[in-house]
């Protein structure tokens, strides 16, 4: 009975009413931490919502925190199109908001957050109980008119939030490729 009521709850919180919720209060807060750095407000976009959800279920599933847990990142957002795409990854935060904060202050994070041109986002999480992250993030912010080309930034960190408890942070930035310059991925 436990493991069905576990079961239940993780149902419960990661259907389209707490995806919904999620969306509303990360369009709020991102779009407010971008206007206090004087940059444009970002909506949430389905597509990218789905996007985002892949990755937070593959890492969850890998137990992995990395941008290609079982296709890398710019093969994921290419069927997007964008002229510009970053994610930014996080495991071991239970909340939108503690993985906001983390992310606004790791420079990578913080950079794709602010990135020029980015106008539309996709947030996700998937629970990973048997995990030691336990909760895995992503969040992909993508726009158009921005600099094309590829670019991969950012290096992994690793912070603590509790003595036992890692939370790890991951930052990448891949604008899409210039179909005249750039080789195929």
């Amino acid at each position: 009975m436990r493991k069905l009521a576990g079961f239940v709850l993780v149902l419960a919180l990661t259907g389209p009413a707490a995806a919904q919720g999620v969306s509303a209060t990360a369009q709020a807060a991102i779009s407010q931490y971008r206007a206090a750095h004087g940059l444009s407000a970002v909506k949430a976009d389905g597509r990218l919502m789905a996007l985002a959800a892949e990755q937070a279920r593959a890492m969850a599933r890998t137990g992995v925190l990395d941008h290609s847990a079982e296709r890398p990142f710019a093969t994921r957002v290419a069927s997007y199109n964008p002229d510009v795409a970053v994610e930014n990854i996080a495991g071991g935060t239970t909340t939108f908001a503690a993985t906001l904060e983390l992310w606004k202050h790791s420079p990578g994070h913080d950079a794709n957050l602010r990135r020029q041109g980015v106008t539309r986002f996709g947030i996700a999480s998937a629970p990973a109980p048997g995990s030691k992250y336990r909760m895995f993030w992503a969040l992909i912010l993508a726009g158009s008119g921005g600099h094309p080309g590829i670019r991969q930034a950012g290096a992994p960190g690793v912070l603590r939030a509790a003595p036992l408890r890692p939370v790890a942070l991951h930052a990448g930035a891949v604008p899409l490729r210039d179909e005249r310059t750039a080789p195929p991925f």
